[in-house]
């Protein structure tokens, strides 16, 4: 049996802004992070801190509980919220909401100054008009990654992430595809 050659060939048509060319598109990919993990991130950023005891996340209820032990002085908690995450370009930001000693006493902007720079320079930016962390993940996330975060879900002991419309860039994998990976030895 003769088959037609013709229709194994690859379409070739015009890329697009609706439809860009060399890319993987998703839409409506949701990504759970269990308390579990989020507090041993957590962990590993407060490590070099030495004014912060203990962290606690909370993803309950809504909201992105945050309870942190200070050992300035006399050993306090602190409870507040992490609003309105957005990833962008490959930043991660949100605004801390609610930051209160004894659910009534707020704290002051220093703590979160401090967690900010023991980070790596550059890796994290604190405004603190606006109470806004932004952490650049570009050393983590492959640049041709660009997502957009539409809700965060925060209940039932985990952070939910429901993405919207994303994309992955296929032309640097492309170009590297068929490249000796042991050539530059």
């Amino acid at each position: 049996m003769a088959y037609d050659e013709g229709v194994f060939e690859p379409a070739l048509l015009p890329p697009t802004p609706d439809l860009p060319a060399l890319t993987i598109r998703w839409e409506g990919l949701v990504v759970a992070i269990d308390a579990t993990t989020l507090n041993t991130f957590a962990r590993q950023l407060i490590r070099n801190v030495p004014e912060v005891r203990e962290v606690l996340i909370d993803p309950e209820d809504g909201r992105l509980g945050i309870a942190v032990r200070v050992k300035k002085g006399i050993p306090v908690a602190f409870r507040g919220e992490l609003r309105d995450m957005r990833v962008k370009d490959g930043f991660l930001g949100f605004a801390i909401a609610d930051l209160r000693i004894f659910k009534r006493v707020p704290i002051p902007n220093w703590v979160v100054r401090k967690i900010v720079d023991m980070q790596p320079p550059g890796r994290a930016f604190f405004y603190p008009e606006d109470r806004i962390v932004v952490v650049d993940l570009n050393g983590i996330l492959p640049p041709e990654l660009s997502v957009q975060v539409k809700d965060v879900v925060c209940e039932n002991g985990e952070m939910r992430l429901v993405f919207g419309p994303s994309q992955y860039r296929l032309d640097k994998l492309l170009a590297d595809m068929g490249r000796d990976p042991f050539a530059d030895e």
